[in-house]
């Protein structure tokens, strides 16, 4: 199985876009920190038995994927069990706060990048394995009715835009170059209210899982879950 990962010591703290090969039991840390000096820490706990093989990667960007564009996503982790020819995996971003317009489209976006890089460099080998999937994203804050306010927003400047009337002013005539972006925020709003995320390169659907940050301290928000 010829997967290309730089084996993680333990020692080692992972860089930015490589991806690790995990070959120990261990808790691996995925850290942003905000302008304010507060910091959002995720702990993955690492159970490697025997036969069994890791990886992890932050804001995982293969190789040939060129920098400039790149749709990259906060956390890729991996577990595979070869004796059972089963593939555990988990996909999430990171976000101070799930809300607005061009917050759920970037998100949107990264999950599908992060889903072809999954499949193109890590499970493209293993297509008798069985797949148990986890996408999604953890925040401080996600408020649902703030969501639905911003899907029916979307939804309304979408449809004044696909129908306009003669009447329209020139501002209202020059937002129409926006349909594309109201287009998307409709899309991704939808599928976090639905929970359930389309991938753009097939035909499955995953269930969205949002996590929420505790606050550890007055600087610190935090969340633990196993691999």
């Amino acid at each position: 199985m010829a997967i290309t990962a730089i084996k993680l010591k333990e020692s080692d703290a992972p860089h930015r876009t490589e991806l690790y090969e995990v070959v120990k039991s261990r808790d691996i840390t995925a850290e942003e920190e905000h302008t304010d000096g507060s910091r959002d820490q995720v702990i993955l706990v690492y159970h490697i038995n025997e036969n069994e093989t890791g990886y992890y990667a932050q804001e995982y960007r293969p190789a040939d994927v060129p920098k400039t564009g790149a749709k990259v996503i906060d956390i890729t982790a991996v577990l595979l069990n070869h004796a059972e020819k089963c593939a555990r995996w988990h996909l999430y971003d990171m976000k101070g706060t799930l809300a607005g317009c061009g917050t759920v489209t970037k998100l949107y976006n990264q999950w599908n990048s992060a889903l072809r890089y999954l499949q193109k460099n890590i499970l493209y080998q293993m297509s008798d394995y069985s797949v148990v999937p986890n996408l999604g994203v953890i925040t401080r804050c996600y408020d649902e009715e703030r969501m639905i306010r911003l899907r029916d927003e979307c939804q309304r400047n979408c449809d004044e835009l696909e129908n306009p009337s003669k009447s329209m002013t020139l501002p209202q005539r020059k937002k129409r170059t926006e349909i594309g972006k109201y287009r998307a925020g409709l899309r991704a709003a939808q599928a976090i209210l639905d929970r359930s995320f389309r991938a753009e390169d097939d035909a499955d659907t995953y269930e969205i899982q949002i996590r929420l940050l505790q606050r550890e301290s007055s600087r610190v928000y935090k969340i633990r879950f196993p691999v």
